[in-house]
């Protein structure tokens, strides 16, 4: 069967749940909290963790993903 092009919503959630150990539950959480990608990124690690299911680790890791200098090797 032919699939149906994502949706923007299936697309954001898609992103959001690829940070490290954020699956699609939590990404769906963040994106309910924070209403967009863009402010998933652009919150504080105290931000983040306010999101139940967003602890400590898993705020440093979006941040990192997000922040980090790209460097191609």
């Amino acid at each position: 069967a032919d699939r149906k092009p994502a949706t923007v919503q299936e697309q954001q959630e898609y992103i959001v749940s690829s940070f490290p150990n954020i699956g699609l539950n939590l990404a769906k959480e963040l994106l309910k909290h924070f209403k967009s990608v863009k402010k998933i990124v652009n919150a504080s690690e105290e931000e983040l963790t306010k999101v139940e299911g967003v602890g400590e680790k898993k705020a440093k890791g979006i941040k990192e993903i997000s922040e980090k200098e790209y460097k191609k090797d």
